[in-house]
C-alpha cells in the first residue's frame, strides 16, 4: 500500500469517526427539548413541548400566585400576582428553546451548554393598572404650589414642594421585565415640579403688605347708602392668591368669607337669589316660587377689591351698585317639568363639627334646584365643583391613605353618599361611586361613597325618561337629598352578613399634623338593589365593598391639637 493510499484510508477512518460523532450526537439531542434545558429553575430537558408544559404548570404555580415584591422610594409594596393581569405564556417560552440542528458547534452546545429560557410575560393594561392604583396613590405626592398666606396681618411666603407621580406604563415595562426573575423589583416615581413658583409668590409679598395697611371703604349706592368699613383684619382673611387662567398666581377677593365676616351690615340690605323649590301637600308635589335676588357678584367685587388693596391708604375707597340677579331656577321652570312626586329620598346624620356645618350646607347648595333631563348624567363633581376656600369652603377632615387629614372641604362625601343612596333608592342607573378606605359606621354599610375633586366623583344617569329635580334641604345634624319626578320603578335593597373581619393596630404618632382616630376593624360585605315593576324583578345588582381596618392613630405631639382630644383620652382607649 502506497503512502497516499495510507493517507486516504486514515482520512476516510477519521471521517468515518467523525461522522459517527456527530450522528450519536445529533441523536442524543433528540427531537424533544435539548438537554440541559430550564425555565425559572425547573429542569425540563429532553422532555417534550407538553409534557414540559405540564410540568411547569404544576411546579411555578406557587411561584406564579405569590405576591410580587416592589420596592418604590425606599417603601415596600406587595402587588397581588392573581390580579395584577400579568401572566407566564409557557408555550412562548418554551419556543425559544434551540431546535436540533445539523450544525456540529450548534448540536455540542445543544448537548453540553446550560440553557436557562427567558420567561415570555404578557399583560393586560387595564387589569394592571387597576391592580397598581391603590399602590400608585401611596406614593403620589402633590406638588405644593408656592403661595401667599397671611400670619395675622404679615403675609409670609410658602415655599413651593417637589412632588411625586409614578408612571404606570414604565412602572409594567420595568415589572414584565423583572417578574419571575428578582425577589424585589425596584421602580422609581418620577418628579413633579409645582406650577408655582418662589419666585413667582416673592413678587406678590409687597402687594399683600400694601392690602393690610389700611381699612377698605365700601360704599353701597342703595336708595339709601351704606359704607362699610372693611379692616384690615378682615382682609387678612378675605384676601387670598390662587392660580388664574394662565396659571400664575394672582390675589382673589373670597366673597363668602368677607360676608360672613362682615355679617348684617352686608346681609340685611341685600339677599341672594332663591331658586324653585318642591314641597309635598296633601300628598302631591308644590311648586315654592323662586325669588330674583340684589347682591354684588363675585366677579364685579373681586374686580374692584383687588384693585383697591393695591392703593395707597388715602384712596382705599370704592363704590358699588347692587344689581338684581335672577333666580337659575325660576317658578315657571320648575312648574314646567311635569314632575309628579318624590322617586327617592334619602337621609343622613353627622356629629356636629363647625366645618362639617359649614361644607355639607355649602355642597347641598350648590346641588340644591339641580334638574335632569332625560337621558341625563348627574356629576357630583361637575355641579358641587372644586372644593376651595374661594367658593366657600373650609378646612375640615377627610381620609387619605386610610388616615385623616386636614384639606378644604372636609366632609363634603357626606352629601355624596346622601346623593347616591337617593340616587339608590330612586331606581336611577348608578354609574361612578367609590366607597371609603374604611367603614364610618354612620353610613350604610356598602352603600356610601367618597368624593374627591376631580376624578373621584359619584354619578347617575337619569333613565326615567322624564325630567327629575334634585331638592335637598340641612340642618347642622342632617343632610337630606329628595329627587322629584314621576315613578317608574321600585326598588328593594339587601345586605348581606359582614364577613372576613380584620382588627385595627394602634398607632402613635409624632406628627404636629397628627389627627386622632378611634380605630375601627375591617370586613367585607355585600348589598343588593333589586328593582322591581308592578311585583316583578327584573333587575338584581351587587355591590361588594370590602373596608380595611382603620387604625387607632393616638397624637403624642402638645401641638397636634385640631380636632383632638386631650392625650389622656386618647391614651384611656386602650385601658
Amino acid at each position: 500500500m502506497t503512502k497516499l493510499n495510507r493517507y486516504l484510508v486514515g482520512a476516510a477512518a477519521g471521517l468515518a469517526t467523525v461522522l459517527v460523532i456527530w450522528l450519536c450526537a445529533w441523536l442524543l439531542s433528540g427531537s424533544n427539548l435539548p438537554p440541559r434545558t430550564t425555565l425559572l429553575g425547573v429542569d425540563i430537558s429532553r422532555m417534550s413541548v407538553d409534557a414540559a408544559k405540564v410540568k411547569l404548570e404544576e411546579e411555578l404555580k406557587a411561584t406564579l400566585d405569590k405576591d410580587i415584591q416592589l420596592r418604590i422610594d425606599d417603601q415596600t409594596f406587595r402587588l397581588p400576582a392573581a390580579n395584577s393581569g400579568l401572566s407566564l405564556e409557557i408555550e412562548k417560552s418554551l419556543q425559544a428553546a434551540p431546535k436540533r440542528s445539523w450544525n456540529p458547534a450548534t448540536l455540542r452546545d445543544q448537548l453540553f451548554r446550560n440553557k436557562a429560557l427567558d420567561p415570555v410575560i404578557s399583560a393586560q393594561e387595564k387589569l394592571f393598572d387597576a391592580a397598581m392604583k391603590s399602590i400608585e396613590r401611596k406614593v403620589t405626592i402633590a406638588p405644593r404650589n408656592a403661595d401667599v398666606v397671611f400670619d395675622g396681618l404679615q403675609p409670609k411666603l410658602i415655599k413651593a414642594v417637589e412632588g411625586r407621580s409614578l408612571s404606570l406604563e414604565n412602572s409594567l415595562q420595568t415589572i414584565k421585565a423583572n417578574w419571575l426573575r428578582t425577589n424585589q423589583i425596584s421602580l422609581e416615581s418620577e418628579s413633579r415640579q409645582p406650577k408655582i413658583t418662589d419666585d413667582q409668590a416673592e413678587a406678590l409679598l409687597s402687594y399683600a403688605k400694601s392690602a393690610t395697611a389700611a381699612p377698605v371703604y365700601l360704599t353701597l349706592n342703595l336708595a339709601k347708602p351704606v359704607e362699610i368699613v372693611i379692616d384690615p383684619r378682615v382682609i387678612s382673611q378675605a384676601l387670598t392668591f390662587s392660580a388664574g387662567r394662565d396659571g400664575a398666581l394672582q390675589p382673589k377677593w373670597l366673597k363668602p368669607t368677607f360676608v360672613k365676616l362682615v355679617g348684617k351690615n352686608w346681609s340685611t340690605r341685600l339677599a341672594e337669589p332663591v331658586n324653585a323649590s318642591f314641597t309635598m301637600v296633601n300628598g302631591e308635589p308644590r311648586v315654592q316660587p323662586s325669588r330674583d335676588g340684589l347682591d354684588v357678584s363675585d366677579e364685579k367685587l373681586n374686580s374692584a377689591m383687588v384693585e383697591v388693596l393695591g392703593k395707597s391708604p388715602d384712596a382705599r375707597r370704592i363704590s358699588i351698585t347692587p344689581e338684581p340677579l335672577p333666580a337659575k331656577v325660576t317658578t315657571e321652570m320648575a312648574g314646567g317639568l311635569g314632575i309628579k312626586e318624590v322617586i327617592g329620598t334619602f337621609t343622613t346624620f353627622f356629629p356636629y363639627a363647625e366645618y362639617r356645618i359649614t361644607n355639607i350646607h355649602r355642597a347641598a347648595r350648590w346641588m340644591d334646584g339641580v334638574i335632569i333631563k332625560p337621558g341625563e348624567v348627574f356629576s357630583y363633581n361637575k355641579v358641587v365643583g372644586e372644593r376651595t376656600e374661594a367658593r366657600g369652603f373650609v378646612p375640615g377632615i377627610m381620609i387619605d391613605r386610610g388616615v385623616f387629614k386636614k384639606d378644604w372641604g372636609g366632609g363634603v362625601s357626606q352629601v355624596a353618599t346622601t346623593t347616591w343612596n337617593a340616587a339608590w333608592v330612586s331606581g336611577l342607573e348608578l354609574l361612578q361611586h367609590k366607597p371609603h378606605s374604611f367603614y364610618i359606621s354612620r353610613y350604610p354599610a356598602g352603600r356610601e361613597s367618597t368624593v374627591a375633586w376631580p376624578s373621584v366623583d359619584v354619578k347617575f344617569r337619569n333613565n326615567s325618561g322624564k325630567p327629575i329635580f334634585v331638592d335637598t334641604s340641612f340642618t347642622n345634624k342632617s343632610v337630606t337629598v329628595t329627587i322629584y319626578g314621576t315613578k317608574f320603578v321600585d326598588v328593594e335593597s339587601e345586605s348581606g352578613p359582614r364577613t372576613k373581619p380584620v382588627p385595627f393596630k394602634v398607632r402613635e404618632s409624632d406628627s404636629e399634623e397628627c389627627i386622632f382616630q378611634e380605630g375601627v376593624g375591617g370586613f367585607s360585605i355585600e348589598v343588593w338593589r333589586i328593582l322591581k315593576r308592578d311585583g316583578v324583578e327584573i333587575k338584581r345588582e351587587k355591590y361588594r365593598t370590602r373596608y380595611r381596618p382603620e387604625d387607632r392613630i393616638i397624637c403624642t405631639n402638645p401641638k397636634a391639637k385640631w380636632m383632638n382630644p386631650p392625650l389622656s383620652v386618647q391614651q384611656s382607649l386602650n385601658d
